[in-house]
């Protein structure tokens, strides 16, 4: 007994060691008993058909598609609410999340984050391969079939992990009082997001709240995984409600520098109210005077006989080269491209200034479109079009090249801002290429004529301009982001 006593570490270190051993093991045990029990439960059941979820599999499944297909925009709203949980959705959050942080230089909750987007594509996939079953069949289908596996859900279980982990990130960052609204909305999302696949009827019951289990419990080893690493670091902030265990002057703060968001407050709003009613009455007088005045003048017989001379310079390949550049402006694109200059421009100045710049432009570019097209009503060129789902009376302007002028101008803009490098000007490139390419391919699918592209150029870019005039000049620099120790590098005001 003396020689193993003699074995024995009875030194604080030692101790620290098995009480971090000890704790990390609880958390392991329980990130399993959180995530991977129910889903192992739900998984026997399935298997074993256990009639009363069966019933209620099917009962929900029929009683849900049959209120969903009678309701064309409830079908509508679900698709969209159902797209947060796609793969798109996710892959562009966890990538810009990454980027954000690194940018930060905060490069362990870089890693957490994606740790757990490789562990949530690995798992999707894998489960879903496993269990091998079946979709629901609906009496009236309201959407396409997947074609992999329905158990588990991967909606919802990348719903629940996605904005899980955003949720995890925020709550460092906010106070106190505002940290349970944060976990309540990355909840309600994943709520909203399953329901969508079972109203959609392309999953059963089981399925979605397979797929919360499975996302809960993989969120639970990975933040488990990620207080040991803190522990390793002695970061014990002893927070409330912040498992990751970060101290709140180190968390992802958003904006830190306090800059003002518009530069002359009211003032910049107001300017851009007047640019924007100003570009309105413009284009809504030009487009009226177009299609109901000069319809039989040179212009209009100009107009009708480019877009049938380029219909028939169709071909297959210049078919899906037009579809192709046509996607460079579609909602997708427009989408993630806005997202990525806002989250990097964030990141970068650590200013909402840019942030609001990016948003104003492209929603107010949507809600111009939307105001002129709707007040002049031109018919689309009554040519055989290669695209669908499109109004038939909104062809002036063009919305696809409006909104490729102002997102990648607006990129430019942003780029030259900040940048203090000599070839910053050569992003001006960019603009200037995608803009003229998606207008060809626009007028190639018959769904614009030329004077509609060139009003969508018109539209895009005397609103780009104005945004950039009235919301970017002073963006701050040198910021001191927290948790480091060095200020960002000054970032050049717009002159």
């Amino acid at each position: 007994m003396s020689r193993v006593a003699e074995h024995v570490d009875t030194s604080p270190e030692g101790a620290a060691g098995v009480g971090r051993f000890g704790a990390r093991a609880a958390l392991g045990l329980a990130a399993l008993l959180i995530g991977a029990v129910p889903f192992l439960l739900l998984v026997l059941l399935v298997q074993e058909e256990w009639s009363p979820l069966a019933s209620l599999d099917g009962e929900v499944a029929a009683g849900l598609n049959a209120v969903a297909s009678d309701s064309p925009t409830l079908v509508s709203v679900l698709r969209v609410v159902t797209d947060l949980g796609g793969n798109f959705a996710a892959i562009l959050i966890f990538t810009l999340t990454t980027v954000f942080l690194l940018i930060r230089g905060q490069r362990r909750l870089a890693a957490f984050t994606v740790a757990t987007g490789i562990g949530l594509a690995i798992l999707v996939p894998v489960t879903k391969a496993l269990i091998g079953r079946a979709r629901p069949v609906v009496e009236n289908p309201v959407n396409e079939l997947p074609s992999n596996a329905s158990f588990p859900s991967g909606h919802a279980m990348v719903s629940i992990v996605t904005f899980g982990m955003l949720a995890l990130l925020a709550l460092p960052a906010v106070r106190r009082h505002a940290r349970p609204w944060v976990v309540a909305a990355a909840l309600l999302i994943a709520l909203a997001v399953g329901f969508t696949r079972l109203a959609l009827g392309v999953h059963f019951v089981t399925d979605v709240l397979a797929g919360w289990a499975l996302g809960v419990g993989l969120l639970a080893v990975t933040t488990a995984a990620f207080r040991g690493w803190q522990h390793d670091h002695h970061h014990r902030p002893d927070e409330s409600l912040d498992p990751l265990d970060v101290e709140p002057h180190a968390g992802p703060h958003l904006a830190p520098s306090r800059q003002p968001a518009l530069p002359a407050g009211k003032k910049s709003g107001t300017a851009l109210v007047v640019a924007a009613a100003a570009l309105a009455a413009a284009l809504i007088v030009l487009g009226l005077l177009i299609t109901a005045v000069l319809g039989d003048s040179v212009i209009g017989r100009f107009d009708r006989a480019v877009v049938q001379a380029v219909a028939d310079l169709r071909t297959p390949t210049l078919t899906d080269i037009a579809t192709a550049v046509g996607m460079l402006s579609g909602t997708p694109m427009v989408i993630a491209v806005s997202l990525t200059l806002g989250v990097v421009a964030l990141a970068v100045t650590a200013s909402w200034r840019p942030v609001v710049f990016v948003a104003v432009t492209v929603l107010g570019e949507v809600g111009l479109y939307f105001v002129v097209s709707r007040i002049v009503e031109r018919a689309r060129p009554a040519v055989a079009d290669l695209t669908s789902n499109l109004p038939t009376a909104a062809s002036w302007p063009s919305g696809h090249v409006a909104a490729a002028v102002a997102i990648y101008g607006a990129l430019a803009a942003l780029v030259i801002t900040l940048s203090r490098s000599r070839w910053r000007w050569a992003v001006l490139a960019v603009p200037a290429l995608v803009a003229p390419a998606v207008a060809l391919s626009r007028i190639y699918t018959a769904a614009h004529y030329p004077t509609d592209v060139v009003a969508g150029l018109v539209l895009g870019t005397v609103w780009m301009l104005a945004c950039a005039r009235y919301l970017l000049p002073d963006v701050d620099g040198q910021v001191r982001y927290p948790g480091t120790s060095a200020p960002a590098r000054p970032v050049p005001a717009m002159r």
